[in-house]
């Protein structure tokens, strides 16, 4: 828990620094341009889809709601197919109202990696477009 919870605290004090991912923008994504994966081909084969555009869909699980260093919101969650593969994702600019179990598309960029300080977080997704499924 309390590593959950250190990762976190990076996570929102280096916020800012993720934010040179690309120039796109929220609200002029063309859906074409996400290679369509599942978790488990983001799993077992992260080489492939590294700092690729993706688009997926998953089950919630871990939802938290945080501030970064400049004050805006943003939501953290980790998505997972059912079993034991799992991305975590962000989402800046607001909180998101997500519940453990809800049923989500999202978009975003890959990375199979990413550092912060002395922490290593694999698989990592920074949302673009986070939709709830019925």
């Amino acid at each position: 828990m309390s590593r959950v919870l250190i990762l976190s605290f990076l996570i929102v004090c280096f916020m800012p620094l993720a934010s040179s991912l690309g120039d796109e923008t929220k609200n002029t994504i063309d859906s074409d341009e996400f290679a369509e994966v599942t978790i488990t081909e983001l799993v077992s084969n992260p080489n492939q889809h590294n700092g690729q555009r993706v688009k997926l869909e998953g089950f919630v699980d871990k939802v938290e709601y945080t501030k970064s260093s400049k004050g805006e919101p943003f939501t953290l969650f980790r998505l997972n197919d059912g079993t034991d593969n799992e991305v975590r994702v962000y989402y800046e600019d607001e909180h998101l109202s997500l519940s453990k179990g809800d049923k989500v598309k999202i978009q975003g960029r890959y990375k199979k990696q990413k550092k912060y300080l002395l922490y290593k977080i694999k698989n990592v997704i920074k949302a673009r477009t986070v939709e709830k499924l019925s």
